[in-house]
């Protein structure tokens, strides 16, 4: 009887457990743009206009502007999805929704490869001042300069729209799209393969402003330190984990080592009628501490549900 206690309250820490890692993996797909890898000048803008630097684990919030300067590269990261900033680039997370697609990044200037996961609608898209490039599910490259907007194609397809004409055309792997910044109106394809054919839309304009523009065209300028631009709430480490899923499942792998290591003792050593009643406090006590980081975890979950559906 003592045994089949015990296996009880086992399996209920175990489901105790498998509902926090759940939790943190709902709230890792559902989370926000992070920084995976970052080197050289890579500087972070806040939307009171505060900068400092953009170090590893720094997490984007909407309305926030990542820039590299000459030897600057970052690696941007979300659930499975990835945006690789090239120097000399810029790329700005919206402080509210510009399309009716569920992702916008908008790139002023500079190059980024992007991968993004495979869905069954468009869900994606890249917005420069001439472009924008809609995707379901690829990996792509778009780049902005003095002379237009160019996006290539290395994995699947993109629907590329050219801003001023409202001409738009689906683009193949290892075919690209250009709109010009002067002289040429309308989009014009080039690759291998047939190239589809380009189609009339309505002429719409640009999410990003002049003034985006021409910030990111200023010369960078050494950034702040970090914990002077930004509250230390808003900065991500690995020495300091937030009260989020990562944080939750080191947590939780703590409990159930300690578990393991207290039932090991018991079994080892074997239990009377007192050490069994200790166990039963012990493990109540354990599942309720889990049954709090589960209940975190699912508000941490729902919150950022609620603040991605506004």
């Amino acid at each position: 009887m003592d045994g089949q206690i015990r296996n009880y309250l086992v399996g209920l820490l175990v489901a105790c457990l498998v509902a926090v890692w759940a939790c943190w993996t709902a709230t890792a797909e559902d989370g926000q743009w992070h920084v995976s890898k970052a080197s050289g000048d890579v500087s972070l803008t806040l939307q009171d206009g505060q900068r400092g630097a953009a170090t590893e684990e720094t997490i984007l919030n909407p309305g926030e502007t990542v820039r590299t300067g000459p030897n600057g590269r970052v690696l941007l990261v979300r659930g499975e999805e990835t945006i690789l900033v090239s120097p000399n680039s810029v790329i700005v997370i919206p402080a509210q929704k510009v399309s009716g697609l569920a992702t916008t990044i908008l790139q002023p200037a500079g190059t980024t490869v992007l991968e993004v996961e495979k869905r069954n609608v468009k869900h994606f898209e890249v917005e420069t001042p001439y472009l924008a490039a809609v995707v379901k599910g690829t990996k792509f490259r778009v780049t902005v300069n003095e002379s237009g907007s160019t996006v290539d194609v290395i994995r699947g397809e993109v629907e590329v729209t050219d801003f001023k004409s409202g001409q738009y055309a689906l683009v193949q792997q290892n075919q690209a799209a250009k709109v010009a910044a002067v002289g040429t109106v309308g989009l014009s394809l080039s690759g291998t393969g047939v190239l589809a054919p380009v189609r009339q839309g309505t002429p719409r304009h640009s999410s990003i402003s002049p003034a985006t523009i021409a910030q990111a065209n200023m010369p960078a300028t050494k950034p702040e330190p970090a914990a002077q631009a930004r509250p230390d709430a808003l900065l991500r480490n690995k020495a300091e984990p937030a009260a989020d899923g990562a944080g939750l499942l080191a947590k939780s792998d703590t409990l159930w080592d300690s578990i393991l290591a207290r039932f090991g003792k018991g079994g080892a050593q074997g239990t009377g009628r007192g050490s069994l009643n200790d166990d039963i406090s012990f493990t109540i006590s354990v599942a309720a501490a889990v049954g709090v980081v589960v209940a975190i975890g699912v508000g941490v979950g729902r919150r950022r549900q609620r603040r991605k559906q506004t």
